[in-house]
């Protein structure tokens, strides 16, 4: 694969890009919404990726950021991004309910931020609780739909570490067939509430 980059506002992106980049630069400002909720600061697992704005913001206020992103020019521009910071933990995986592999479904030409997981056997998808963290204070996943099979593969993180969780919600998981309401509701069986939204984002909290 032929991936090229270019620099743009002082980021490496891929250069078919032609809306994320200010859209995300834009959204990244909805943590001084989002980290007050935080208790402590420990670790931060984030998905997607992207080119690396999201992890970099984290990683300036987390001890830890462990961040994926399966679709390889973004991979490529986030490994070019981070150099500066040691703290984030990086891999070009997915997150999912089980253990498989992933293909990337370019769902919006000239929208790097817009990707989706379909099956295929491009990446790797791993779960949340396959990391073994004991300390996460923050989940944080907009991963254009995808976050309820996220969600499902982290229930022992959940259950053990009770993070903050955020979730861009915009009614993409009905392709894979779950509601935004049933991804609320698999949340609450696991004792969280619904506290904010700002944006897509939507923040919950453990009771």
């Amino acid at each position: 694969m032929d991936i090229q980059l270019e620099n743009r506002r002082g980021w490496m992106v891929p250069a078919d890009d032609e809306v994320a980049l200010e859209i995300i630069l834009r959204e990244v400002n909805d943590l001084d919404t989002i980290l007050p909720y935080c208790k402590k600061f420990r670790t931060c697992i984030q998905a997607g990726a992207n080119v690396g704005i999201w992890p970099i913001a984290l990683a300036r206020k987390f001890e830890t950021v462990i961040t994926v992103e399966p679709d390889a020019a973004n991979y490529q521009a986030l490994l070019c991004n981070i150099r500066a910071f040691p703290n984030i933990r990086h891999s070009r995986v997915a997150f999912g309910a089980d253990v498989g592999s992933g293909s990337i479904d370019v769902h919006q030409q000239g929208n790097i931020g817009a990707h989706q997981v379909i099956a295929g056997a491009d990446f790797s998808i791993i779960t949340i609780d396959s990391l073994g963290v004991n300390d996460c204070d923050l989940l944080q996943l907009d991963i254009e739909g995808y976050e309820h099979f996220a969600l499902m593969g982290a229930v022992n993180t959940l259950s053990k570490c009770k993070p903050v969780v955020v979730l861009e919600l915009k009614g993409l998981g009905v392709k894979h067939g779950y509601t935004d309401q049933a991804t609320m509701n698999f949340l609450s069986d696991f004792g969280y509430k619904f506290v904010h939204q700002i944006h897509n984002d939507f923040i919950f909290t453990a009771e």
